[in-house]
């Protein structure tokens, strides 16, 4: 649940920072391009809000992998598993590796485990009340305009058209088939074409769809307020970038006609506050004076600002990227044990010996006992020696790992001799195996995983395999594993 909550965190800051990067730059940017660009730009943050950020840094990682020679992305830090010293590299700016024993500090509060969960059950909690009164807004809303509603048959148009008493303005409704929505009111032929001409527009876009993962996105970062915001104005834009789309080959007066168009919308009647899986034709009049404005001021784009807003584009997802990447590197290593998955000590146990300990480059040293405890030690020289245990002592502490869905160490599986291993085995269904019984092109693949899937390596695989087969994972993924002396 930690990763959880750490996954949602850097989401949301990484969308933030792209969101304010767009924001900086609008002043500059809504001089050269168009109203469109900035509608579909705006969805970059929340591509990075719905998991983009994971999906650059695997990106990256694969890139690594098929590009061993290039150091695309600075090292991180090795790996640190159960019983083996490995020293922690500072490998980004400093405000990243401030950020990485921020986190690092984490398993250590009093708490962390109650602290995760709660965060947890609030989080979960405010997502799904978000979802739920968004979704029975949109049915009560839908229920109303079809309640006193008639399908119009007159007007010629490729979706559903209906008139309904309780619409206060022309509308697209629905998700999956959308259906036109006009107010019971007369429309001058003209006027009508216009209307639908703009209300097609949003079909054939697809832009209740982005209005879906706009929802999905501030229903899972509904504690972030600048994704409240981020909605707002992807809405405005989509009207925008809408009128921009149907006056663009209309002459001064058509442009004229569809403004009075749109202020004659607005007269009919008080707006309706936005609504999931709608998009409607008339917003506030702050906005529409930005739209009358946008609409008269409508030309053609040159190839040179083509060129231009393709290169902002990419700079801007670079920085989503770059801002990704960066919260990967200060989030804490996930081979560290968290507390949440600390396992009670057996009965009459006594706690004794560490099973991992970490040292930073600044030289501060963290290390955890062998029952999951983490704690701060500053002056720790010299690699711990932990207590040789017997076959029963072994034998126990894996069935207590097992019991508390802990990963077992790997040198535990190796020093237990084979019968009691098939025993733990045959016991809970496992497939638990020594290092000594798997080929090296097994140790290599699953050396590839676990680095893959951001896991510790067994310091037993690393020695089991040939030093040339270490050197190439190094290579490929910029680490540093080595085999014990």
């Amino acid at each position: 649940m930690t990763a959880l909550i750490l996954s949602l965190v850097i989401a949301s800051v990484v969308g933030t920072i792209v969101w304010i990067v767009q924001n900086v730059i609008k002043p500059v940017t809504q001089k050269l391009f168009s109203q469109t660009w900035h509608y579909y730009t705006g969805l970059i943050p929340v591509f990075f809000l719905l998991g983009g950020s994971e999906l650059i840094n695997k990106l990256i990682l694969f890139l690594r992998s098929v590009l061993p020679d290039t150091d695309i992305v600075p090292k991180s830090a090795t790996i640190a598993v159960q019983d083996v010293y490995i020293p922690m590299e500072q490998t980004a700016a400093s405000g990243s590796f401030v950020m990485r024993q921020l986190f690092a500090d984490l398993p250590l509060l009093d708490y962390s485990k109650e602290f995760v969960l709660f965060a947890t059950a609030i989080w979960a909690v405010g997502a799904a009340l978000f979802f739920v009164a968004h979704i029975q807004k949109y049915r009560s809303f839908k229920r109303s305009i079809l309640k006193e509603s008639r399908i119009c048959s007159t007007v010629s148009c490729p979706v559903k058209v209906i008139v309904s008493a309780n619409a206060t303005t022309p509308m697209v409704m629905g998700l999956w088939k959308p259906i036109v929505v006009l107010p019971d009111t007369r429309f001058e032929e003209k006027e009508l074409a216009m209307i639908l001409s703009h209300e097609l527009v949003h079909v054939k876009r697809g832009d209740l769809l982005v209005k879906l993962l706009m929802l999905i996105a501030n229903a899972v970062h509904w504690f972030n307020p600048a994704i409240y915001s981020l909605n707002k104005q992807i809405n405005t834009l989509c009207e925008l970038s809408c009128d921009e789309k149907v006056v663009q080959d209309m002459d001064l007066e058509n442009r004229r006609f569809y403004g009075e168009t749109l202020l004659s919308v607005l007269e009919y009647g008080v707006r309706q506050r936005n609504v999931v899986f709608t998009s409607q034709l008339c917003n506030s009049k702050k906005e529409m004076k930005r739209r009358l404005l946008n609409v008269m001021n409508v030309r053609k784009t040159k190839k040179s600002i083509i060129m231009l807003s393709l290169v902002a584009t990419i700079t801007l997802v670079g920085s989503g990227g770059l801002a990704a990447h960066a919260a990967g590197l200060a989030a804490p290593a996930r081979a560290v044990p968290d507390k949440a998955a600390t396992p009670e000590i057996p009965t009459g146990k006594v706690p004794e010996g560490r099973n991992i300990y970490i040292q930073l480059e600044d030289g501060t040293v963290f290390y955890y006992d062998k029952d999951g405890n983490a704690s701060k030690v500053p002056d720790l020289k010299g690699k711990p020696s932990p207590k040789e245990l017997a076959p029963e002592e072994l034998a126990d502490r894996i069935k207590q790992f097992i019991k508390d869905n802990v990963p077992v160490p790997q040198d535990y599986v190796d020093k237990l001799p084979q019968e009691d291993l098939d025993a733990i085995n045959k016991a809970y269904g496992l497939k638990l195996k020594s290092t000594k019984q798997f080929t090296a092109e097994e140790l290599i693949a699953l050396t590839k995983k676990l680095i893959e899937e951001g896991t510790g390596v067994p310091q037993a695989y690393v020695n089991a395999l040939p030093q040339k087969n270490v050197d190439e994972i190094n290579k490929i993924y910029g680490w540093e594993l080595k085999k014990s002396e």
